[in-house]
């Protein structure tokens, strides 16, 4: 069985994990306010009495919202990814953030009854989840699964080896992958063999395990990408062929890079133009070098912006600046012009780009791959309109995982020995930063 992350046995705890072993959910009962409690804890949350004792929950829910997160911890630790994050109410009133296992999101829906499954961590401790109560969801996941295993089998044999692209494993401890879009002659213009093997190579580095950050570039010096190549038009039937592809296929790759559970961090150089400044706001992080020049140029053409940049500029800067740029295709908007909108994250020197760029890049990688998809996911949920307690809840989830892993344990441990580390630890750093 591979190591999954293990609970803190803290005293307050273990007839929680004590039930949990027997098959038995236990949640916390204050005599003092009758609150119940699922997270153990050492006071009660409503009333901070320390009366509590332990009652034995019936086992069974309904989801109220949901939502999904995608590899929250290392996949190592857990079989079972992906999953979904649902909000769940138990029948003795208490309302938790809980994982659904074996099931497919488009399965859950809200109202749908749960019962809980007790989930085997190592030989002593064995960890509550929920899963629907109707079987026939559970084997129809299992199905899926099995037949998610043979299409991905065919489209690995596929891809034996890519001809618009460059992928590669790199940076220190191989924790940053680098795909270059690797049509320079072309200004890097995306065809369909291109968007095939984006699509493919951000789904690939899913499976990269020790991989926190993906740097998106583009080969060459004139361009990061000029949008879809226009020479596929005569290749295709018609003109309305063209545009459904130019639609649809360059919408999945923006989604294949904005779905990525890594880091995705564009590094933006020359032209970024029409579509490519489109799968640039699909990133996470945007570092371009002065000289860079960006813009919407469909306009030009009769047409509007296709895959996502409708939808992405208003949220990354103020709509009357993101409503000219859409208007006007102009191409000639300066690296400092969309900074100073909030588009980019930096905006560095040409001559100091190239050492700028590897410091940020090598210093983000540094961090856990896991904290990294965690914060990634959890601040995309929040920016994309959940409520205040729902993000709240979100985050509270990721950070109780989080600190289940052993690796996180063992870094905490010398801060928990010497307290004042933690202060000297920030000084150096900040000490380092000034430097840089």
């Amino acid at each position: 069985m591979s190591q999954k992350p293990v609970p803190i046995m803290q005293p307050w705890t273990k007839a929680f994990w004590a039930g949990a072993k027997e098959g038995k959910l236990l949640v916390q009962h204050c005599r003092d306010c009758q609150a119940n409690i699922f997270f153990p804890k050492k006071v009660c949350p409503e009333c901070w009495s320390r009366n509590l004792t332990w009652i034995e929950a019936g086992g069974k829910a309904k989801v109220y919202s949901f939502t999904q997160m995608l590899d929250m911890v290392e996949p190592v630790f857990w079989e079972d990814l992906p999953y979904v994050i649902a909000f769940v109410d138990l029948e003795e009133g208490i309302r938790m953030t809980t994982r659904i296992v074996n099931c497919r999101m488009e399965d859950i829906c809200i109202g749908m009854d749960l019962e809980v499954v007790f989930q085997p961590l190592n030989d002593e401790i064995a960890m509550p989840c929920f899963q629907p109560a109707d079987p026939a969801l559970r084997l129809a996941a299992s199905s899926a699964d099995t037949e998610d295993a043979e299409d991905g089998k065919a489209e690995e044999e596929a891809f034996a080896g890519y001809q618009t692209i460059l992928y590669e494993i790199g940076g220190k401890d191989d924790t940053v992958c680098f795909i270059t879009l690797n049509r320079p002659d072309k200004f890097n213009a995306i065809n369909r063999q291109m968007a095939r093997e984006l699509i493919h190579a951000f789904r690939r580095v899913r499976e990269e395990a020790g991989v926190g950050v993906v740097v998106l570039a583009g080969a060459g010096e004139k361009a990061f990408c000029t949008g879809g190549d226009l020479e596929i038009f005569p290749s295709l039937a018609d003109h309305q062929s063209s545009l459904n592809w130019l639609a649809h296929e360059g919408l999945d790759v923006q989604r294949a890079i904005s779905g990525c559970e890594k880091v995705v961090v564009g590094k933006i150089h020359g032209h970024c133009l029409a579509g490519g400044l489109e799968i640039a706001l699909a990133c996470d992080l945007l570092y371009a070098g002065e000289s860079a020049r960006f813009g919407t140029t469909e306009i030009n053409m009769g047409v509007l912006p296709g895959w996502g940049g409708t939808a992405r500029l208003p949220r990354s800067m103020p709509v009357f600046r993101a409503r000219e740029m859409i208007f006007s295709g102009r191409k000639d908007y300066t690296a400092k012009e969309v900074y100073d909108m909030g588009l980019l994250t930096r905006v560095f020197p040409d001559q100091e780009f190239e050492a700028s760029f590897e410091r940020i890049v090598a210093n983000i990688a540094a961090k856990k791959p896991a904290a990294l998809r965690m914060g990634k996911e959890v601040m995309a949920r929040s920016v994309d309109g959940c409520d205040m307690e729902t993000a709240l809840a979100l985050e509270r989830n990721a950070i109780q995982w989080l600190t289940y892993a052993p690796d996180i344990q063992a870094m905490l441990e010398p801060f928990k020995a010497d307290p004042t580390r933690l202060t000297r630890q920030q000084k150096k750093d900040n000490m380092a930063s000034d430097q840089r």
